[in-house]
C-alpha cells in the first residue's frame, strides 16, 4: 500500500514536468515611442534560456482588429531583427520565424526586434485611444522579469498648453492591467517622469509572469490627439496611358542625359609602388569605393603605428591596449607634414585627454564615446573631398540627382493607374507604390555599390546579373498587388513600370562621373592596388632590402583595399620580425597583423559605443487606478506572443 502511494505521488509530481516547456524568457524589455501619427516605434529585447537545443523563437504580432473596430487593420513596418528572420501573415497575425534551420542554441540567447506599429486612424468618438499590450498574453512560456519604457511626445496645443498639463492628464488617465487575458488586476510597479523636452517617460517592471500572462496599458487621450494618422485613400481616374507615357519618357531622358553628361573615362591602370601622395589609408579607402567603412577608420591605427605615433599591445579576448608615443601636431611639425584636420581630430579623439606615454583600453574608448568620433570622421572625410577636391563632376552629379527623382515616377503613376475606390483596395495600391519606391531605391543602392566597387573586384559578371534582382522582384510585386486590387494582371503595364524604375535608376547611377581630380587619384589608387595584388616575389624581396618595414607600411592600405590576406600571403615563409610598435601573446607570422586588423575592425567600433540609458528622474508612480474604464489584460492592440522552434 505504501509503495502504491509513493508511485502515485511520483506521478503527480513528475508527470506535469514532462509537458512543461523546456525554455523560458529570463528577461523581456520593451521600449515604445508613441507616435502622434499612431505609428508607434517598438524595440523588443527578449532574452530566452533554452534548456534543450532550439533553432530560435517564433514571434507573433496581431494585425487584424476588425472584430474590435471594423476599420482597424494594423501594419508592421521597418521590421529588423538581430538574427535571421522570415515573416508571413497567418490568420490576422504577422508571424516572424527567427533563427536558422542550420543552427541550434542551448542556454541563454538574446533577440532584438525593432519595428514601427501602425494602427491607423482612431475612430473612437469623443476620444483617442492608446491601448497596447506591452507584453502579450499568448507567450507559451513563463517570463522571469519584464521591464518597459514608454515615451509620449508633447506638443503644446489648445488641450495642453504646458507640459505640466500633459503630465497631470496622463498621470490621471493611465491604467495598467496584468495577468491572463481578461484579468483586471494590476500587480506591477510603474513610474511617470517628465523629460527635458516635455515628453513623458513611463517605466515599469514586473517579475514572475506565468505562461499566457501579460501587461497592458490603456490611456484615453483627447479627441484628435493623433495627427495625420493613416486614412483610406479615395480617388478615381484611369492613368494607365499616363503611366506608360511617363515610363517611356523618363527612360528616354535618362539615356539622353547619360550620353550627354555621364560617360566616364576608362581608368588607365599602371602599377605604382607607393600610395598616392598626401592620402592616408582612410582617404584611399573612401576614394576607392566612395564609402567610409569602419575598416577605413581602423586602418589609421596601423598607419599611425608605422609612423611612430602609437604602439599596440594585444591581450586576450580580442582586446588591445594602445600607448600614445607622440602628439600628432608635434609629429607634423617635426616631419614638415600637413596633416588634415579630420585626421588630427580622429587621433585626438582616440587619445582623448591623454598625454604622451598614456595607455588606453576599450573601456576608455567606451567612456570617451569614441564611436561618435568615428561617425564624425566618416562625415568629415566626405566633406574633405568637396570643392576643388570633389571626386564627382558637378554637372553630372546634378543630372544624376534629377534622374534619381524621376526614377520613382513609373511606380507612382503605376500605383495611381490601378485606382482606389474602397478600403479594400488600399492595401494593394500601397503595396504597389511601396514596393516600387523601395525596390527602386534598392536598385539604385545595388547599382551604386556595383559600380563604386567595379574596379575592386576580379569579376563583375555575377554582381552585374544580381544587381537586376530588385527589378525582377519589382515586376513580381507589381503583378501580385495588381491581382490583389483588380483580380487581374496587366503584365505589359507592370513590365513597363518595373523596367522604367529599374533602368532609370541604373542610368542615374552611371551618369554621375568622376571629375578630373577624382579620375587622377583614382587611377593612382588602382595602380597601387595593382602593385599590392600582383607584385612578384622577386621584386618584393628587392624592395624589402631597401625598406625592411615595407610589409607594415603597406598593410594599412592593403586593409582598406581588401587585400590584407593576399598581402600577408606574399610574405608567407619569409622571416618577418614583429614591428617595434607591436607586442602580444599570439604567435607572430605574416598573417598575424592581418588577422588582428580583421578582429579589430569587428570589435573596436562596437566597444567604443557607451551603454545607452533613458534620461529622466524616477518620477511618480502611475497606473494604479481601479478598473473603471481601465481595460483588461490582453485587451489592447499589439502584444501577441510566441513559442520556440
Amino acid at each position: 500500500m505504501k509503495r502504491r502511494i509513493l508511485v502515485l505521488l511520483a506521478l503527480v509530481l513528475f508527470v506535469p514536468c514532462l509537458f512543461a516547456a523546456d525554455w523560458y524568457i529570463s528577461d523581456y524589455d520593451v521600449q515604445i515611442t508613441v507616435g502622434r501619427n499612431a505609428v508607434h516605434h517598438m524595440v523588443e529585447t527578449i532574452t530566452v534560456y533554452f534548456e534543450g537545443p532550439h533553432h530560435g523563437i517564433v514571434r507573433e504580432i496581431p494585425l487584424d482588429y476588425r472584430d474590435y473596430n471594423e476599420k482597424t487593420v494594423a501594419k508592421v513596418k521597418n521590421l529588423t531583427c538581430s538574427d535571421p528572420v522570415s515573416t508571413d501573415q497567418d490568420n490576422g497575425y504577422l508571424v516572424m520565424k527567427i533563427g536558422s534551420e542550420n543552427r541550434t542554441y542551448t542556454g541563454e540567447k538574446t533577440y532584438t526586434i525593432t519595428y514601427d506599429y501602425d494602427l491607423g486612424a482612431d475612430y473612437n468618438e469623443g476620444y483617442d485611444l492608446f491601448y497596447l499590450n506591452i507584453i502579450g498574453t499568448e507567450w507559451e512560456c513563463p517570463i522571469n522579469k519584464a521591464t518597459f519604457s514608454i515615451v509620449l511626445p508633447f506638443e503644446a496645443d489648445e488641450e495642453f498648453r504646458t507640459s505640466d498639463d500633459f503630465f497631470n492628464y496622463v498621470y490621471k488617465n493611465t491604467h495598467f492591467t496584468t495577468g491572463r487575458y481578461g484579468y483586471t488586476e494590476n500587480n506591477l510597479s510603474a513610474t511617470l517622469a517628465q523629460q527635458d523636452d516635455g515628453s513623458l517617460l513611463i517605466r515599469g517592471e514586473m517579475s514572475g509572469l506565468s505562461a499566457r500572462e501579460g501587461i497592458t496599458i490603456k490611456i484615453d487621450l483627447p479627441e484628435d490627439w493623433y495627427k495625420d494618422a493613416r486614412l483610406p485613400w479615395d480617388y478615381t481616374g484611369v492613368m494607365k496611358g499616363v503611366n506608360i507615357a511617363v515610363s517611356v519618357i523618363v527612360l528616354a531622358l535618362a539615356v539622353l542625359f547619360w550620353m550627354m553628361f555621364g560617360k566616364d573615362k576608362t581608368p588607365i591602370i599602371v602599377a605604382r609602388f607607393k600610395a598616392p601622395d598626401g592620402l592616408s589609408p582612410l582617404m584611399v579607402g573612401y576614394v576607392a569605393d566612395l564609402t567610409v567603412d569602419d575598416k577605413d577608420v581602423i586602418s589609421m591605427l596601423f598607419y599611425w603605428a608605422d609612423q611612430g605615433l602609437l604602439s599596440i599591445k594585444e591581450i586576450k579576448n580580442n582586446k588591445y591596449e594602445f600607448t600614445k608615443l607622440k602628439d600628432i601636431e608635434d609629429y607634423g611639425v617635426e616631419n614638415k607634414k600637413i596633416i588634415p584636420d579630420l585626421e588630427v581630430r580622429l587621433f585626438n579623439g582616440f587619445f582623448k585627454n591623454c598625454k604622451v606615454g598614456d595607455v588606453i583600453t576599450f573601456k576608455n574608448l567606451e567612456k570617451n564615446n569614441f564611436y561618435e568620433t568615428i561617425v564624425k570622421t566618416k562625415a568629415d572625410t566626405k566633406k574633405y573631398f568637396t570643392k576643388e577636391r570633389s571626386l564627382q563632376n558637378a554637372k553630372s552629379k546634378l543630372i544624376a540627382g534629377l534622374l534619381a527623382v524621376l526614377a520613382f515616377l513609373p511606380a507612382v503613376t503605376g500605383a495611381l493607374a490601378m485606382g482606389l475606390y474602397e478600403n479594400a483596395f488600399m492595401l494593394g495600391v500601397l503595396l504597389y507604390l511601396g514596393a516600387g519606391i523601395f525596390l527602386t531605391i534598392m536598385s539604385a543602392g545595388v547599382f551604386g555599390s556595383l559600380f563604386n566597387k567595379w574596379h575592386m573586384r576580379k569579376s563583375n559578371l555575377l554582381p552585374f546579373i544580381f544587381s537586376f534582382i530588385p527589378g525582377v522582384l519589382m515586376l513580381g510585386a507589381f503583378c501580385l498587388t495588381d491581382r490583389m486590387t483588380n483580380d487581374s494582371v496587366n503584365l505589359l503595364q507592370n513590365l513597363v513600370s518595373a523596367v522604367g524604375c529599374t533602368f532609370v535608376s541604373f542610368f542615374a547611377v552611371i551618369t554621375e562621373k568622376r571629375s578630373e581630380y577624382g579620375n587622377r587619384i583614382f587611377e593612382e589608387i588602382l595602380g597601387y592596388r595593382e602593385f599590392i595584388d600582383k607584385v612578384e616575389i622577386d621584386k618584393l624581396k628587392m624592395m624589402i632590402k631597401e625598406d625592411p618595414d615595407l610589409y607594415y607600411r603597406v598593410l594599412c592600405y592593403a586593409v582598406v583595399l581588401g587585400l590584407e590576406d593576399k598581402w600577408a600571403q606574399k610574405f608567407e615563409g619569409m622571416m618577418i620580425q614583429p614591428p617595434q610598435w607591436y607586442s602580444g601573446y599570439s604567435y607572430f607570422d605574416s598573417y598575424c597583423l592581418a588577422r588582428m586588423a580583421t578582429r579589430m575592425n569587428r570589435t573596436l567600433p562596437l566597444a567604443s559605443v557607451p551603454r545607452s540609458s533613458i534620461s529622466g528622474s524616477p518620477g511618480s508612480r502611475v497606473g494604479g487606478g481601479s478598473f473603471g474604464g481601465s481595460g483588461f489584460s490582453g485587451g489592447g492592440f499589439g502584444g501577441g506572443g510566441g513559442h520556440a522552434w
